[in-house]
């Protein structure tokens, strides 16, 4: 995208959105702009002028050599939020995904993780490596977004240990630092103080498992219930829209996508008690599918049930595809 067409748009929506007014629930929310869908994660961001604090432009890969390497559209999109002018701070998100060319992907690569933190030469090189990107690209913000560590108590060791020193250059140059986590990490660790925190509060159910909601009631309160200890500088992150199980199949959906599948369908969803989540079963083509997703009334509850275990900063994964006038009614504007 044109900077200089994306920073007039900005400016635009910022003068004509009725999706501008000052937030007063007195939460504070960031979203992740993925770069697969860039376009429409950047045009959402400008409509959300005044509501997003932060906004993370998704994702740094790997190279096969383990160095880090920008998708094209993650680069034109970080530059597109870096030069709107806008009350949001702007972070890159490192994954550990493998780029293995023609497409393909080694995502949450273990195997990669292992290699970066094997030593302390190889994580020498690594904090070089992530310095680097800081100022080949002026970042203010950086976050990593290390995934599949499960319960591997000495990958965690040595990637808490990569945290502290990553954090000591982070808080020396003025740069804030991000770490996605696992809802169950402290199960296995003992995070170090300093750096901001989002965890991850969904994958409860998806492509790994029989239909159901992205997270329940339950699941949040254990969740808030391991990370209470933490204190100040967490965040909880909810995801975005939901799935379609129908066959052998699982199919990914966003908010806008769900919602039209069932429009189509003639399906009315139903609110689910025990998440909050919509959900509805309906025959096509002789086919049962069961579809499940979140809207804002949804995303609201998730937060709420954070907000009540003392919880005020939420991420939202992901911008693209979302009905934001939903958000400004459902979510911005209701109140615990």
């Amino acid at each position: 995208m044109n900077k200089a067409l994306s920073c007039t748009a900005c400016l635009l929506l910022w003068m004509c959105s009725t999706l501008c007014a000052a937030r007063a629930d007195g939460f504070t929310y960031g979203a992740w702009l993925p770069y697969w869908e860039s376009a429409s994660a950047l045009g959402e961001a400008d409509l959300l002028t005044g509501r997003l604090d932060e906004a993370i432009a998704f994702a740094c890969v790997f190279d096969q050599d383990d160095q880090p390497l920008m998708p094209p559209e993650t680069e034109a999109m970080l530059e597109a939020l870096q030069a709107c002018e806008s009350d949001h701070a702007v972070f890159l998100s490192v994954v550990n995904d493998v780029d293995l060319g023609e497409g393909k992907y080694e995502q949450k690569s273990v195997k990669l993780l292992k290699r970066l933190l094997s030593s302390e030469k190889s994580v020498d090189s690594h904090l070089e490596a992530l310095t680097t990107l800081v100022d080949r690209y002026s970042l203010t913000g950086l976050e990593l977004d290390y995934e599949n560590l499960r319960d591997d108590r000495s990958l965690w060791e040595a990637y808490v240990e990569l945290i502290r020193r990553l954090w000591t250059v982070c808080e020396r140059d003025g740069v804030r630092l991000r770490i996605v986590l696992p809802w169950n990490a402290p199960r296995f660790t003992e995070l170090p103080q300093g750096p901001e925190y989002s965890v991850m509060c969904y994958n409860l159910y998806g492509y790994h498992s029989d239909a159901g909601p992205k997270a329940d009631l339950d699941f949040l309160a254990e969740t808030c219930a391991l990370y209470q200890p933490m204190g100040s500088g967490v965040r909880m992150a909810f995801a975005t829209g939901g799935f379609d199980w129908h066959g052998d199949t699982i199919t990914a959906l966003t908010q806008e996508e769900a919602q039209a599948q069932l429009d189509e369908a003639g399906a009315e969803p139903i609110r689910d008690e025990k998440s909050g989540a919509l959900t509805a079963v309906y025959m096509s083509e002789e086919e049962t599918h069961e579809v499940w997703f979140a809207d804002a009334a949804t995303l609201a509850i998730w937060r709420d049930t954070c907000a009540a275990a003392g919880f005020v900063s939420f991420d939202l994964f992901r911008l693209g595809g979302n009905d934001l006038f939903d958000w400004e009614h459902a979510l911005f504007d209701r109140q615990p």
